[in-house]
């Protein structure tokens, strides 16, 4: 999987929790799957969750695409349950479920696990989202001092906002923004359509 140069550097930050701002467009999918991908291979026995707004949203947005970067490392496929198992550098496996934010917010799914490393995609959208990432989310990852990455187009001054802000306040955050632009592969005249289209509100908060 082929990542462009902003991609790369927030690949290559070591920051424990790393939150991305970032455009339409700019490949936050690919990037995410390539994460996701190399914390379950580099750890043994890992668990590495994905969550999106909703389950539907997890599964149109990554089910496909980590199946095909995980190629012949993958063991296991659980359609239903969206889980993924794939094979680990260790010589054992490293389970890849995906979630819709609501089986947190709703069931408090994800209580009593230990994970790695979590990726939230299109956290802006989350409703009660520092409730379910204190209280449930977060202290998965403290017997395994596990990472997380954060990532959204912005909307507005909400929970998303404040996250970005973090990295003033601990040292464990790392903020990054990318506009739709830093991606190579977009071409920019479609991108200059949009912004005659669009309003000047919308086009700044979207690309």
């Amino acid at each position: 999987m082929v990542l462009h140069p902003a991609q790369k550097k927030i690949a290559e930050d070591k920051h424990r929790f790393r939150v991305v701002n970032c455009g339409r467009r700019f490949g936050k999918t690919t990037l995410s799957a390539a994460e996701i991908l190399g914390f379950a291979v580099a750890y043994p026995n890992a668990r590495v969750p994905y969550y999106a707004p909703t389950r539907d949203d997890a599964r149109d947005i990554m089910w496909g695409m980590l199946q095909k970067a995980a190629g012949g490392a993958v063991v296991d496929r659980n359609e239903s349950r969206l889980e993924l198992t794939v094979r680990n550098r260790h010589g054992n496996t490293s389970l890849i479920p995906l979630y819709g934010w609501e089986a947190v917010q709703e069931r408090g799914k994800g209580v009593g696990v230990k994970n790695n490393f979590i990726v939230l995609d299109e956290v802006a959208k989350y409703r009660n989202f520092m409730q379910g990432w204190q209280e449930i989310l977060r202290p998965t990852l403290t017997d395994l001092r596990g990472h997380a990455m954060f990532i959204s187009t912005p909307k507005g001054f909400n929970h998303f906002y404040d996250l970005f802000n973090l990295q003033g306040e601990d040292n464990d955050y790392k903020s990054f923004h990318y506009t739709s632009y830093d991606n190579p592969y977009i071409p920019v005249d479609e991108i200059e359509k949009a912004k005659k289209e669009l309003t000047e509100d919308r086009f700044q908060q979207e690309y």
